[in-house]
């Protein structure tokens, strides 16, 4: 595993801190646990497949399990609220971000109204949140996706847009959806199959278990 940061950043620039929600700051992973209650593991498994071999896009994808949900918006969020863990180093580290005004922004590839829903006990109003908006009719579920990319939302967006405003950026991700992210980051902490990305493409990266490690590395630089 390698550590890393880009030599060309400006030592002297604000940090803006960019992190993936599910698998990262949720777990498990919001639209896996849905896509298994309501269809099954071995579809979502199947739908894996088919974005590993390139038949499905993750847009593609992340609609199919997405439509596979039933009910109203309020009783998948209270499902998930009785399923789903907030990681409890990230409350604290986001108020950590506020205290430095460092700016600090969820990335997400799955819904807002569940990224809002299980971070509401927390208070943390500060934090925004970049991601896709479920709609729901007649207990059906549809995604209105961020940017019209084969990603849904492509987060690697975000952070070239930091950059040009005069930001150094650091991104904190576990997935597929990260890679985007990973790529245009000056700082990049990885786990799980972002972290095998990560060594695949030769892009540096600090390991983490939870938020309390890249608070860790980044209140030492």
């Amino acid at each position: 595993m390698r550590e890393a940061f880009t030599a060309d950043a400006e030592a002297g620039s604000p940090l803006a801190i960019f992190s993936d929600f599910d698998g990262t700051i949720a777990h498990p992973d919001t639209l896996n646990l849905l896509a298994e209650s309501f269809a099954g593991v071995e579809f979502r498994r199947r739908i894996g497949r088919c974005i590993a071999s390139g038949e499905l896009s993750l847009r593609e994808a992340i609609q199919m399990e997405v439509q596979t949900i039933r009910g109203s918006l309020d009783e998948v969020l209270t499902f998930l609220r009785g399923h789903v863990q907030i990681d409890k180093t990230f409350p604290g580290f986001a108020r950590w971000c506020q205290e430095r005004q460092m700016h600090l922004t969820i990335l997400s590839g799955g819904m807002r109204q569940v990224i809002e829903s299980l971070l509401e006990p927390y208070d943390l109003g500060h934090v925004l949140i970049l991601a896709n908006r479920v709609r729901v009719e007649e207990g059906r579920w549809h995604l209105e996706f961020v940017d019209n990319t084969p990603w849904g939302h492509d987060k690697g967006a975000a952070l070239r847009q930091a950059r040009q405003e005069g930001y150094r950026t650091a991104f904190i991700g576990d997935g597929l959806s990260d890679r985007s992210a990973a790529g245009e980051a000056d700082w990049v902490f990885a786990k799980s199959g972002l972290a095998r990305y990560c060594d695949e493409q030769k892009i540096g990266y600090h390991t983490f278990d939870d938020f309390s490690d890249v608070q860790r590395v980044v209140e030492n630089r």
